[in-house]
């Protein structure tokens, strides 16, 4: 570019009113700031998961007391050897050669596939039903805001559910959580988002509630809708609770995996104070059940990451 051409596009520039420069000092010393701040958040975030990944093919003993010659307590940042020199994976070992992992491998997908699938039918219908002008609306808005403020507490919850008689069954894990008042009025605001002008043009056309809530509404509202999938399948994936409540030890058969996980933990106290070799290799298990169940999220996040943030903004940005 030569120096004439170099002037008459700064002219053009200043007569459009555009300003070119450069970052200021100001602008720097945020920018630093901002991403030692998103450093640090993201250190904290991952030394919890650090330490139990690398406590978990570390000499148990040494773990277990602090005392070893190479760890003295705290964080883990590099596996303990035992006194072989080697890593120890007999927590591995111990959790694959266990059946009851797979079984609630298989039962934590049952229970996110089913919960997931009726919590969206009832997300989709409940918010479809509030976001339609009738007469209706502000007292099934407040009926469902009520619900997120205010519950009936557990035993009463417990006592319906046995009522019902749907404990020690599958689906006193699958239909209590399936849905809360959070998710349908997400999905209320995302049908209001639908101009009202495309829902009258089916009306016209003859489209029913139905044809209009799932093929007119439906597509329109599904950046809000993967938001609200993605989160019912992480809480449900981490969900214990209920199913520690509804689902006695007779039928742990049907224990999720979190829960699993929480009885081998509790396993492990009480055979700490043995000191054999079975006993130590069930005290890593708390770290490697913990990494199993983990794991599976953490490969597939990733992938929906970019679609999550999106949604999310878009959900955010108005007119």
């Amino acid at each position: 570019m030569t120096r004439q051409e170099r002037i008459a596009m700064q002219k053009r520039i200043q007569g459009s009113g555009g300003m070119v420069q450069g970052k200021s000092a100001g602008d720097i010393a945020v920018t630093c700031v901002t991403w030692s701040i998103l450093f640090l958040v993201a250190f904290i975030c991952l030394i919890p998961l650090w330490h139990v990944l690398m406590a978990s093919v570390s000499d148990p003993k040494q773990i277990a007391f602090g005392m070893g010659e190479t760890y003295k307590g705290g964080i883990v940042w590099w596996p303990v050897a035992n006194a072989d020199g080697a890593w120890d994976f007999s927590g591995y070992e111990y959790i694959f050669e266990d059946g009851s992992i797979f079984r609630g491998y298989l039962n934590t997908i049952l229970y996110v596939i089913c919960s997931v699938s009726i919590g969206m039918v009832v997300n989709i219908t409940g918010g479809y039903v509030i976001s339609r002008n009738t007469k209706l609306k502000p007292f099934l808005t407040l009926f469902v805001m009520f619900t997120s403020m205010f519950n009936g507490g557990l035993i009463p919850t417990y006592a319906v559910v046995k009522g019902l008689g749907m404990t020690d069954t599958i689906l006193s894990v699958i239909i209590p959580g399936c849905t809360n008042a959070f998710f349908v009025v997400m999905m209320s605001n995302a049908f209001c988002t639908v101009p009202e002008s495309t829902v009258e043009s089916a009306k016209l056309d003859g489209a029913g509630h139905l044809r209009i809530m799932f093929q007119i509404m439906l597509p329109q509202a599904m950046t809000f809708a993967v938001v609200v999938i993605l989160n019912s399948v992480i809480l449900q994936w981490n969900s214990w609770m209920p199913a520690s409540i509804y689902l006695s030890s007779n039928f742990s058969d049907l224990w999720p995996l979190q829960l699993l996980i929480r009885d081998l933990s509790a396993r492990s106290d009480n055979y700490l104070a043995a000191g054999s070799a079975a006993a130590w290799s069930l005290y890593l298990v708390r770290y490697t059940v913990i990494i199993a169940s983990t794991l599976p999220i953490l490969c597939i996040f990733p992938f929906f990451q970019k679609k999550l943030e999106k949604n999310v903004v878009v959900g955010a940005v108005k007119g």
